[in-house]
């Protein structure tokens, strides 16, 4: 185990995450559906000074999967590969920040969340550079339905390597690599996001038992949320 945390680091045509197991190669793109067009009425049953009842009206809040705009959903589905996003989110957290990065030969993406209390917690893949995380003093056993068949758990806590543990002093919160066709998925806290984003420096990690939750809530960013595993 290398003595010095890497945090994940994205580069413009080099990309390279830290912390994670070996990764799985191998890309099965996420199907896409095909909108289904609005029927327009008969301009002469619209009565002057009425809507539109031909135009879909908008959704309220937070009623987008994962809370992720219409164009966020559309960058990420662009990708190629397969998106796992919290199917659940609180409905006091939004997205704060959504980061990607591709390249010839690798793609990653983060998803970033926080609340107006200045709690946060990310969603992040990869498809290569990832390696073995360091142990921390806490681990939950977590069974997401999205990946079944292999035991992982939630990591929180500070480092229980006495050398890391100096070098990195306060709690960490991520979970294990689940691995998937299209790369490698997991949820982090707040410590490895303020290395990646320093507006979001001194935010707070979610309780682990919400933590659990969301990952056990993770879904394909499909039309058809929970409708398959890996």
């Amino acid at each position: 185990m290398e003595r010095r945390l890497k945090p994940v680091r994205w580069a413009t045509g080099n990309l390279v995450v830290g912390l994670g197991l070996l990764l799985l190669t191998g890309c099965d793109p996420a199907p896409r559906a095909n909108p289904t067009p609005t029927q327009p009425l008969n301009p002469a049953e619209i009565r002057p000074g009425e809507p539109d009842r031909a135009a879909p009206p908008p959704p309220p809040a937070g009623a987008f999967l994962a809370q992720l705009s219409p164009e966020q959903t559309r960058q990420l589905t662009s990708l190629g590969v397969e998106v796992v996003v919290p199917g659940v989110v609180p409905p006091t957290f939004s997205v704060a920040e959504l980061r990607i990065d591709q390249s010839e030969t690798a793609v990653a993406y983060m998803i970033v969340y926080r609340d107006g209390a200045n709690r946060c917690f990310a969603t992040e893949f990869a498809t290569e550079g990832v390696t073995e995380p360091p142990v921390t003093q806490n681990r939950r056993p977590i069974q997401p339905p999205l990946f079944p068949g292999r035991t992982y758990g939630l990591n929180y806590g500070e480092f229980q390597d006495s050398a890391l543990r100096s070098q990195f002093p306060g709690s960490n919160l991520y979970t294990d690599w689940l691995m998937g066709r299209s790369g490698a998925y997991r949820l982090i806290g707040s410590a490895l996001i303020g290395e990646l984003f320093p507006a979001l420096k001194g935010c707070q990690d979610l309780a682990p038992d919400q933590a659990v939750s969301l990952v056990e809530s993770f879904t394909l960013l499909t039309t058809e949320p929970m409708g398959a595993s890996f």
